[in-house]
């Protein structure tokens, strides 16, 4: 039952459920099947509450701690000093129950299953920093809890001389159990959990990224480290390509009027959009066998000149029978009537003086062009939507022959006749690596009527208003919960409240939240997403109102507060006037435990003390305010104004 774990028996439950990737609702339902009540087994009510509050301050300590250590394996890694390896990791934790390994440990601190002397090697031994006996890996604390015990790391870092700096200290010293008291090694298991609470954070933040991204180009997990070197060669690729234009319809800044039917082993259609270099470099779209004509309406980025459009041939090649006959038109709106014809061409009919385009690509360089045909406009034309339409040539006609025969005859290879009549009609689809819309772009100042956008604009702004805010006195207000709460009550004849001031919070979200991940001590690592935590997991924060009226009335509305500078204003009006209010309710909601006190707005030292950030008060943070007009008010009143 959960009622006899302990804490320690609590955090390695938790641990377990982390490793199994099981969301907390999960776990509840695996519990609640089994006649295990979720409360009874949640660590946070296994111990006191300003013992908790002691224990999460260790805990962000412990954390600083182990990123200083981070810093000097940084500094290790490109030649100050050499690291090496050791058996003890940074929070040692035995989650599925190690028993002392017995024979040379002198600490038994943890109870031995078997008293005879460990199979493993001596390298799991090591001797206590604090007490100078000898201690198994089972029965010696992470380097966390020698941190902790050395009071500061500042004391370890000792550059100069023939000691080797402050992380060899730190890699040769270690601290077995019984050593440390209880909140020491309940410290490790907190950040521990932590550690892995944002692991697995970054782990479904990694799989949605990756998800996102072969929606538009297919990318293997295993090759994102190659990725960035590909874009690069891309880059490269398309400045060739292009000379001096500018590529108008790249993804994410274009895309797609509409989706096209694509195959089932095609690449994704926004491919043809994707940047040069991304995605598998053989892979490429096509169309379901069957159908002879596909049109692709490409939104660009915004107005422009175009000059024409680039087709970068797929690794397949093109064949007798899959050439395709593209016809282009431009347009500013969605409606197909109000395009304009470009023209139309025959690409079988370009690409006869080209035979590098048939066949399958040989493998070249990637700072090369890629195999490409130009499609020219006679002028350029200014728009924002370009219609590509690809057409498969008529069965059986006599161009079609024509040009079989004739690049067969041309051949000096004996298999290519065996080769164009296997690429048959039947066989044939439509099929393109990327589509390249090039010209110039124009800038934004071109656009229309953004001149006289601006001067109404500035006209408004220069404006004196004719409407001000002025405070509502309030009789009494009362905090509570923390200063989480306010309660305002106005007094009798009050005018009617059009909104609030709330002056914003002088806090901050702390950027070390835990110690180093696994994953950032690889330096070999790449990931898609390379953000911290608190960038995937953004805390947010909500200001509930509930408008208390004379007849009993409640009216609640609620509003979520922006990412500002601290006190700096923020204005909330209401949907209605509120009239006949007789208390004001302002209720402090969200991600509050998430914030800390800005050191440089506040003067103390211990700044997680407190079970919240004391910055958090609504104390003097809130102004009730109604609307009147500045000249009736006089400059009397405008000593009210907010």
């Amino acid at each position: 039952q959960g009622k006899s774990l302990n804490f320690e028996q609590m955090m390695k439950l938790e641990i377990k459920r982390l490793y199994l990737d099981l969301s907390a609702a999960e776990r509840d339902r695996a519990l609640l099947s089994i006649g295990v009540i979720p409360a009874t087994v949640d660590p946070n009510r296994s111990v006191d509450y300003s013992y908790l509050l002691k224990l999460s301050s260790l805990t962000d300590k412990l954390a600083l701690l182990g990123h200083s250590v981070f810093e000097d394996r940084a500094n290790a890694s490109i030649g100050l000093e050499k690291v090496n390896s050791h058996a003890v990791d940074f929070w040692n934790i035995s989650e599925n129950g190690e028993s002392c390994s017995g024979g040379a440990c002198e600490v038994r601190a943890v109870s031995s299953l078997q008293a005879s002397a460990t199979s493993g090697s001596t390298s799991l031994f090591v001797e206590c920093s604090q007490c100078e006996r000898t201690a198994c890996k089972a029965c010696c604390a992470g380097k966390g809890a020698f941190l902790l015990l050395g009071n500061t790391y500042r004391d370890l870092k000792i550059y100069g001389g023939n000691q080797g700096g402050g992380y060899s200290a730190l890699a040769d010293s270690s601290v077995c159990k019984s050593c440390c008291n209880e909140m020491i090694k309940q410290a490790l298991y907190v950040d521990y959990v932590r550690v892995l609470h944002s692991m697995r954070r970054k782990g479904r933040a990694e799989k949605a990224a990756l998800k996102a991204v072969n929606q538009v180009c297919q990318l293997e997990p295993n090759r994102i480290s190659d990725s960035v070197h590909s874009v690069q060669s891309g880059l490269r690729q398309l400045k060739q390509l292009l000379d001096d234009e500018e590529s108008l319809a790249e993804f994410p800044h274009a895309s797609f009027l509409h989706t096209v039917e694509t195959a089932d082993d095609s690449a994704p259609l926004f491919s043809l959009l994707a940047p040069l270099g991304s995605g598998v470099h053989k892979s490429y779209w096509k169309a379901p066998q069957g159908n002879t004509s596909v049109e692709f309406p490409i939104v660009l980025g915004g107005i422009s000149d175009v000059s024409g459009v680039a087709i970068i041939v797929s690794s397949c090649g093109y064949s007798t029978s899959d050439c395709p006959i593209v016809e282009i038109w431009a347009s500013n709106k969605i409606q197909r009537d109000d395009r304009t014809f470009i023209g139309k061409w025959d690409v079988q009919s370009m690409i006869v003086s080209s035979p590098q385009l048939y066949g399958p690509e040989n493998s070249g360089s990637l700072d090369e062009a890629p195999r490409h045909f130009k499609l020219h406009f006679p002028n350029p034309i200014r728009c924002r939507i370009i219609s590509i339409k690809m057409t498969l040539p008529q069965i059986g006609s006599s161009s079609t022959k024509f040009n079989e025969d004739f690049s067969d005859l041309l051949s000096l290879d004996e298999s290519s006749f065996i080769d164009s009549k296997a690429n048959n009609s039947h066989n044939s689809f439509i099929h393109a690596k990327r589509i390249v819309v090039f010209g110039s772009s124009l800038p934004k100042e071109m656009g229309p009527d953004t001149s006289v956008a601006i001067m109404r604009m500035r006209s408004y702004v220069d404006g004196s208003p004719s409407f001000g805010r002025f405070r509502i006195p309030v009789e009494a207000e009362r905090l509570r919960d923390h200063d989480l709460v306010l309660e305002q009550y106005l007094l009798p004849n009050s005018p009617g409240i059009a909104g609030f001031r709330l002056d914003s919070f002088g806090v901050i979200r702390p950027r070390v939240t835990h110690s180093p991940l696994p994953s950032e001590l690889d330096m070999k690592e790449c990931s898609l997403i390379r953000m911290e935590d608190r960038h995937l997991n953004p805390a947010i924060l909500h200001i509930q109102v509930t408008v208390v009226k004379e007849s009993g009335k409640l009216v609640v509305e609620e509003y979520r507060l922006p990412e500002v500078k601290a006190n700096t204003p923020l204005y909330f009006d209401f949907s209605d006037l509120q009239q006949d209010a007789r208390c004001v309710i302002f209720r402090l909601l969200g991600d509050v435990t998430a914030f800390v006190d800005d050191i440089a707005e506040i003067d103390g030292l211990s700044l997680r003390n407190l079970p919240l950030a004391s910055g958090l008060s609504l104390s003097n943070k809130v102004k009730l305010y109604y609307y009147a007009d500045t000249y009736e008010m006089g400059k009397i009143g405008s000593l009210s104004a907010v």
